[in-house]
Order: C-alpha cells, then sequence, then structure tokens
C-alpha cells in the first residue's frame, strides 16, 4: 500500500500512517510519500514507537519510506485523562490558533482521548462561537464521547452563560475535583 502524505500539516503525516497500518495485513509493505523533514522525523519516531524498522529513501525533497507491517498492539489504556485548557490559543497569534485546531483535530484519532475537556478563561469562548476555528474540531470531540465543560464564571465574565453550544456549564468545585482527585491531567 502507497499514502501520499506530501504537503499535509503535521500531525496528519503520523495519522494517515497509523490508519493505513492499521488496515494493512501482517507482512504487508506500507510506502509513505513525504516531502517535509519534520514529517519524516515525525514518521519515522512513530514506527520506531511501535518497534517497525522504517528504510527511508531520499531524492531530493521527495521522501519515501517503506515499513513492513508486524503484529501491533494499538491498546487502549484504562488511563483516565481531562485536558484543561485555560485559553483558546496554543502560544500565541494565529500560529496558536492553528495549533490548538491541530492539537484538537489529532485527538480523536488517539487511542488513549481523554475523558473530559475542562475549560477556563479564554477557552470558553471555543464552546460559544460557531465561527471559531476550534469549534468544529471541540464539537466533534463531544459526538466522540468526551465530556466538554466550560466555567460557569467564566461564561459570564465574557456574558456568554445563554451562548453556549459545546457541553455543559461546570464550577470551580467540580472542576478543581477532577484536577486534584480523579485524573491524569494534560494542559495545553
Amino acid at each position: 500500500m502507497r499514502i501520499d502524505c506530501r504537503n499535509l500539516e503535521c500531525p496528519k503525516p503520523v495519522v494517515e500512517t497509523k490508519k493505513a497500518l492499521e488496515n494493512l495485513q501482517n507482512n504487508e509493505i506500507l510506502e509513505i510519500l513525504l516531502d517535509s523533514v519534520i514529517s519524516k522525523n515525525n514518521v519515522i519516531k512513530f514506527l520506531n514507537s511501535l518497534n517497525l524498522c522504517p528504510n527511508i529513501e531520499e531524492n531530493g525533497k521527495q521522501i519515501c519510506i517503506k515499513v513492513k507491517k508486524q503484529e501491533l498492539e494499538f491498546s487502549k489504556s484504562n488511563a483516565y485523562s481531562v485536558l484543561f485548557l485555560k485559553t483558546d490559543k496554543i502560544g500565541e497569534g494565529e500560529l496558536g490558533k492553528t495549533l490548538l485546531v491541530g492539537f484538537l483535530d489529532t485527538l480523536k484519532n488517539i487511542q488513549n482521548m481523554p475523558s473530559k475537556i475542562l475549560c477556563v478563561n479564554e477557552s470558553v469562548l471555543i464552546n460559544t462561537n460557531t465561527q471559531h476555528a476550534a469549534y468544529a474540531a471541540m464539537k466533534e470531540l463531544e459526538n466522540l464521547g468526551v465530556e466538554i465543560i466550560s466555567c460557569g464564571a467564566c461564561l459570564e465574565f465574557f456574558q456568554k452563560s445563554n451562548e453556549l453550544k459545546i457541553g455543559s456549564i461546570g464550577n470551580a468545585y467540580e472542576i478543581l475535583n477532577e484536577l486534584c482527585t480523579k485524573a491524569k491531567i494534560i494542559s495545553l
């Protein structure tokens, strides 16, 4: 099987490689076409994490990674994790908005998706505005069963209490209880 991951933004080449491997039979060969050093390094790192031995061929900017599928274990962990969002971007400016969308889009493709996403401060704005860059990704996570909780005090501060479109309204006690006692916390 051959997949063309040229011109795909991070982390899509890794996600597409994972999907292709899941659809291959053992001992079949996967060829991954790339045109970015960063994508090449990310795909190789992913393949190495599965104990697969990729063969890399480079011709100028064109990269072809070949790997033979072996018995893979994409197991789900029993760990209960929560994603804690404090803002509606990761970092500053347009790059920060793009990164958040990329991270949220990628969550649906990992085995150990968080059970909940806790939104405080500016991150609650994602859940109130259908035009927000990250809205569709957050809505899709909710549709996949991730519980989305937005801080009620934050919604009131931004005068958005009646505009919540994704998830439910939470409170400081509920959010702190999740953060302090129940789960492994991931913060972006």
